[in-house]
């Protein structure tokens, strides 16, 4: 009998397994949702409102849930999506006005599962520097200090890994997710890391331009690429690419009102 080696079975179950809600709202609730800007809610049995988002792309972004795993997802998702048993949604004229009612509909009805832009948290200061072995080391902190970026924003820590994902796949476009290091596929950036890439000066400037709002650079060059392997990683890279639209958004709102 020949032995299967090892390194077959260890493609992460992101690319093979669909959550509970295929099975709870079927295939064909997902096609019937349309490729437009709007704002979804999900419901769980008792009609409780669990979960408030917006989307430019409704059918996509809602369709993502699908794909949910403990090795993507935090477990705050996870829980969402077990406890959901229905999704409605309301359509808007742009992806800008999805984005205003979307603010708008958390600060009145508050939804358990959100969190950005329903309450607001402590701000975060990034310090990067450029190591003597080429490494970019990167340092999320509370307090201020000579040379740091910030004050950031609660959701900068979540923003911050989004964008270094987007760099590396911007460096080695011929890498799947599954070889992505391990500590930037959690939803939020660890307090300190190390991360090699070509350029870290360049990385630097992209990185604090991104977290003040700027992200059209990175954007662009995300959008540039040949489109990823899977179904599954271009709605990832698509749900990153909104992620970081609306922070930008919310980053150009705050700022002409203050």
């Amino acid at each position: 009998m020949t032995s299967v080696p090892a390194t077959t079975t260890r493609q992460p179950r992101l690319f093979h397994l669909e959550s509970s809600l295929s099975v709870k709202l079927g295939s064909a609730f997902f096609r019937s949702i349309p490729s437009e800007p709007g704002v979804y809610f999900f419901y769980d049995r008792d009609d409780t409102l669990l979960y408030i988002g917006q989307s430019a792309d409704l059918r996509a972004r809602v369709g993502s849930y699908r794909h949910v795993t403990p090795e993507k997802n935090p477990r705050r998702t996870l829980r969402l999506v077990a406890r959901t048993t229905r999704i409605e949604w309301e359509l808007c004229d742009s992806a800008a006005t999805a984005i205003e009612r979307e603010r708008v509909l958390l600060l009145e009805r508050r939804p358990p599962f959100n969190r950005a832009g329903v309450w607001k948290g402590d701000p975060w200061w990034l310090a990067m520097a450029e190591k003597e072995d080429g490494m970019l080391q990167l340092t999320l902190t509370r307090e201020a200090g000579d040379g740091f970026i910030g004050p950031l924003p609660p959701a900068a820590r979540y923003v911050l890994v989004t964008l270094l994902r987007m760099l590396l796949r911007i460096a080695n476009p011929a890498v799947h997710l599954a070889g992505f290091p391990q500590g930037l596929m959690n939803a939020a950036a660890p307090r300190e890391l190390r991360i090699a890439l070509p350029d870290s000066r360049s990385a630097m400037q992209t990185i604090a331009a991104g977290l003040q709002g700027d992200v059209r650079e990175v954007l662009e060059a995300l959008g540039a690429l040949p489109p990823a392997g899977s179904t599954t990683e271009q709605e990832f890279w698509q749900e990153e690419a909104e992620r970081l639209s609306k922070y930008a958004a919310k980053m150009a709102r705050e700022g002409a009102q203050g």
